[in-house]
């Protein structure tokens, strides 16, 4: 019987994510191919302006209603897996997690709340697509110049190829938007939904190729690949996370590599932080921060962990400097 069981919930966790997907509404079909959304010309979200007629309005609305219940599907599915493999968790329910078009759609709707009207919307997404094809082509150059044949078995070179657009997508996120020159509020703002696009699309195809590596081969070829391999792989699953339940595999596969000294402690640190903020809601070892009151400081500690000595001890035992001087290297203002 416990069999019986055991198998009813793998076949219930795997069917999900088709049996309760949102559908998209009508309006949203001239922009998705083969299940990928490109906003182009944001034409669907006309209805979030003054002046819209009813049926923009209308379509607007379907829009947010078709986000809501494809975030809380798309919950409710990983929490499943995440079940599945052992771990009690309850996710967020507003995000898009697996669903890959979900979370397209819901990154995509905050860029039409930043403007007042539509004119000045469409003149900033006019004037920022030179910047945004610019860096683009930048990187794709960067990219290509490696020269990294799809098909190739080393590990190393395939990892490098995607860890160019993972950080090279990040980079203008870190203020470097702030100052380039003659670029307008707007126009940097509609760049930066752009840019934020972009790196949500990388680590959705990064975080799918990595599920298939860690399923197939384990952290034991990666190890094979050297220390450098290890640590590039390692920051694209630091990026999944829309996949809690790939980040459980990898830690669990990290775990022993690290205790005989095969992993860096501090990486299986900011790892677990990352993993235990999506599954319980808090982390142990503080790596990760929040702007509060216009400083960077760690958010969601547990209890023990808000008491600076026991943070810096747990901080201590992984290698890890102590949290008033990480904060250091931080600006001192966000």
């Amino acid at each position: 019987m416990a069999r019986r069981n055991i198998s009813l919930r793998v076949i219930v966790a795997a069917l999900m994510p088709l049996l309760g997907a949102a559908a998209a509404p009508p309006s949203l079909a001239p922009f998705i191919t083969k299940d990928n959304f490109d906003a182009g010309n944001y034409e669907f979200a006309r209805g979030a302006f003054p002046d819209a007629t009813p049926e923009q309005v209308a379509s607007w609305n379907a829009i947010k209603s078709y986000v809501h219940a494809c975030e809380q599907d798309a919950g409710l599915a990983e929490d499943a897996q995440l079940k599945d493999i052992g771990v009690k968790a309850v996710v967020p329910r507003n995000r898009g997690y697996q669903d890959h078009l979900c979370g397209q759609v819901s990154l995509a709707l905050p860029s039409a709340k930043a403007f007042k009207n539509w004119d000045s919307f469409q003149k900033a997404l006019k004037r920022s697509l030179s910047y945004y094809q610019t860096y683009e082509a930048a990187l794709t150059a960067a990219s290509n110049a490696i020269e990294v044949d799809s098909n190739s078995e080393n590990l190393t070179e395939q990892i490098m190829a995607r860890i160019i657009p993972d950080q090279g997508w990040r980079y203008p996120m870190m203020g470097t938007l702030d100052t380039l020159s003659g670029v307008d509020t707007e126009t940097s703002t509609v760049l930066q939904q752009r840019i934020l696009m972009a790196m949500f699309n990388t680590d959705w195809d990064n975080s799918q190729w990595v599920r298939g590596i860690l399923k197939t081969h384990g952290w034991t070829r990666i190890v094979k690949a050297g220390k450098k391999s290890s640590r590039m792989m390692w920051l694209l699953i630091q990026h999944a996370d829309n996949d809690p339940a790939l980040q459980v595999m990898a830690l669990r596969q990290i775990e022993p590599l690290m205790k005989t000294g095969q992993f860096d402690k501090a990486d299986y640190a900011l790892l677990t932080d990352r993993v235990n903020l999506a599954t319980v809601g808090t982390q142990y070892y503080g790596s990760q921060l929040s702007c509060q009151h216009n400083h960077y400081a760690p958010f969601s500690l547990d209890a023990k962990g808000s008491d600076p000595k026991v943070l810096d001890a747990r901080r201590a035992s992984m290698g890890l400097m102590s949290e008033a001087k990480y904060l250091t290297y931080l600006p001192p203002h966000c």
